[in-house]
């Protein structure tokens, strides 16, 4: 057994209470930052409003009230929300749109109260959504602001994070991966202790309870606040015994199975009747999410075919006029749970094979393309028919791209976890192709680029991210690379 040993120690009492001390007074600090911006930006929207519709700016008592509200009750929702935990996932990774989540709620709630108390007479509609509108972007810009100011300050040697131990159990394999990336962190590792195999334990030290004891009794002596015990799939009767053994400590004790790292990094704790379960999710799973994105997907895909029907009638006729065939091509690909589904687009070819047909991606300067489809391709006008399937509930507005099937075919053997990328809808747009991952994908490099950001679109889906795609989408030149 080996062990990594710090050049001094210090009294567990004192380094919880400093740290403990640290966290809350920017806990703090970050709560009433975020409060008093929410207020200014609630109570400024309402004067700007009034300046610009009424031409004068004056002073209502009701409307500074309902600010203050406002932002009281937003960090409310916050610190129910576990959000200005500085340590925790709510801050660390969906802080932004989590805190955007508040600011709507919030909104919503003095909403509900201002119709319950008949108090909504003297408020102006308009001035209630400039404020939601002032509010939600202060947030997300403060919120931007605090959260690398707060990553700055965790920085080695201005706040030291929480004081671990960590323990690799026998035939752990890969906890150097682990260790590596827990030191681009913020974490302080004390002691790292490694088990030798049962075999070799007799000549390290004796039995692992031996060895169990000596590190407990080292940690009584340490201010350390968890230990990590990082283990494999053939060695649990050894960990339930070290859990047993370090459970007398008054800290938290945290298991890691090595095998499983990577797909945790999206997990959960979730409920199988009266028991808990490590639940590892992708995508809009929850109810919530999965309401939030459909809900999203139908308003938007129907408003668009409202506003852009003038150019989809004018599309339709345009291609009827520039070359023989139909309007509108259909092709088998593979959607959510790699079901089959017929997608639509503008016909930008002289020939429209399907899936049943030999593939043929299309190229640069391909003869089977328009004149017409050209123009069509390049713009994307042609992807448009398929705000058809996302009513449908077929697609999404934001997904992996759907393949031909016989394209995802031909690299099915070759890329680990393919079809992993249909565990979400296919979307008009994706992640892949506002990063310039579009076009043809003759080479496996190709579509196993391709491949990697629809994954990371999986495992990291918010609806932020949804947002933020759409918006590159429109204004980002890479979105537009190699369409043709």
């Amino acid at each position: 057994m080996s062990t990594n040993a710090i050049p001094h120690r210090v009294r567990r009492h004192s380094g919880t209470v400093s740290i403990l001390g640290t966290q809350v007074f920017w806990t703090v600090v970050v709560a009433a930052i975020e409060m008093i911006v929410i207020v200014v930006c609630a109570y400024g929207a309402f004067l700007a409003y009034s300046a610009a519709v009424y031409g004068v700016v004056f002073f209502r008592m009701d409307y500074a009230l309902a600010s203050v509200a406002a932002g009281a009750l937003y960090v409310a929702l916050c610190i129910a929300d576990n959000q200005y935990d500085l340590l925790g996932p709510e801050w660390n990774e969906h802080a932004r749109s989590r805190g955007s989540a508040a600011i709507a709620l919030s909104c919503v709630i003095l909403l509900t109260i201002g119709y319950v108390t008949n108090s909504l007479s003297g408020y102006s509609r308009g001035t209630f959504l400039a404020q939601l509108a002032a509010t939600l972007l202060g947030q997300m810009i403060i919120r931007s602001v605090l959260w690398q100011v707060i990553d700055h300050i965790r920085s080695p040697g201005q706040w030291r994070r929480e004081n671990m131990v960590v323990l690799t159990m026998p035939g752990a394999l890969g906890a150097g991966d682990v260790r590596a990336r827990t030191a681009t962190r913020h974490e302080h590792i004390l002691r790292w202790y490694d088990f030798p195999s049962g075999a070799d334990q007799a000549g390290q030290g004796g039995s692992l309870e031996v060895q169990l004891s000596a590190i407990r009794h080292e940690c009584r002596e340490l201010p350390i606040d968890a230990v990590l015990i990082l283990f494999g799939s053939d060695n649990m009767e050894v960990v339930s015994r070290a859990v047993e053994a370090l459970s007398e400590l008054p800290v938290r004790i945290q298991l890691l199975p090595i095998e499983l790292a990577e797909l945790m990094r999206h997990s959960r704790i979730g409920h199988h009747g009266h028991l808990q379960v490590l639940e590892l999710f992708c995508g809009p799973c929850s109810l919530r999410d999965r309401f939030l994105k459909r809900s999203f997907d139908t308003i938007v895909a129907a408003s668009l075919l409202v506003i852009l029907s003038p150019l989809l009638l004018v599309v339709a006729a345009l291609i009827k006029l520039d070359s023989r065939g139909p309007v509108l091509f259909r092709q088998t690909r593979l959607g959510f749970n790699n079901e089959p589904i017929q997608i639509l687009k503008f016909r930008s070819m002289t020939t429209f094979d399907d899936a049943r047909d030999e593939f043929r991606q299309a190229v640069r300067n391909d003869p089977r393309v328009t004149r017409l489809g050209r123009i069509l391709r390049r713009s994307n006008i042609d992807e448009l028919p398929q705000l058809l399937n996302v009513l449908r509930g077929e697609m999404s507005l934001v997904g992996p791209r759907p393949h031909a099937v016989a394209h995802n075919q031909m690299f099915a053997d070759q890329i680990c976890r393919m079809f992993r990328r249909h565990n979400v809808k296919p979307g008009i747009t994706g992640w892949a192709q506002v990063n310039g991952l579009r076009g043809e994908t003759d080479t496996f490099e190709k579509m196993q680029k391709r491949i990697e950001h629809d994954l990371y679109y999986v495992d990291n889906w918010s609806f932020a991210f949804d947002l933020k795609i759409m918006i590159m989408t429109v204004i980002s030149k890479r979105a537009h690379i190699d369409a043709y």
